[in-house]
């Protein structure tokens, strides 16, 4: 298997986590965090596509972000970003704005256009270093001195590096911690 084989499988994979994560979230609270220094499940889970799609769309290829046509059911990208660098009144608000049914939507949309541009690039493509600097200020909330400070390690990497890195392990940390934060949810739950 080559690497841009590897890195769509990884794409579509974290993309049918999460929707299988969405899907069993019946009862569950997406805005409170369910244990001290936890962010809220809503706001880890609509950080997963956000984060693949920031990175793939708006660092990585210079382009518009599937975001723009969710704007309606899902945190808005000019207040929250990309979901890093909030405070905790800002996570639980960003929480708040997300509609599971519009979090599967958005993520299906954001897997199916990196996808695309995946099944275009060559190995060599994957050398590239973008302009991640500069494109990382297309938005004030990605230029916050906390957003920075989240994404300073990554400027001057490869296009291959940031596809393995934030868009795909940086993720799957993100949905282990999810099914971790779930099933204590759940266990909270039932002995309430």
């Amino acid at each position: 298997m080559d690497a841009i084989a590897i890195l769509r499988n990884r794409a579509a994979a974290a993309t049918a986590s999460l929707v299988d994560t969405v899907r069993k979230l019946d009862g569950v609270d997406l805005v409170r965090p369910v244990a001290p220094g936890t962010s809220p499940l809503g706001l880890t889970l609509w950080h997963v596509p956000r984060a693949q799609d920031w990175l793939v769309q708006g660092s990585v290829r210079g382009v518009t972000e599937v975001a723009e046509d969710f704007q309606d059911g899902l945190p808005d990208p000019e207040r929250y970003g990309f979901g890093t660098g909030l405070s905790r009144e800002q996570a639980e608000a960003a929480a708040a704005a997300v509609d599971p049914e519009r979090l599967v939507a958005y993520a299906v949309a954001v897997r199916d256009e990196v996808d695309a541009w995946l099944a275009q690039l060559t190995e060599e493509d994957l050398d590239a270093v973008p302009p991640f600097a500069v494109r990382q200020a297309s938005r004030a909330s990605y230029s916050t001195p906390e957003a920075l400070l989240d994404v300073a390690s990554l400027d001057g990497l490869t296009t291959g590096v940031l596809l393995l890195r934030p868009a795909t392990t940086h993720v799957f940390r993100h949905l282990g911690e999810v099914d971790a934060l779930l099933a204590i949810a759940r266990a909270s739950q039932t002995s309430a």
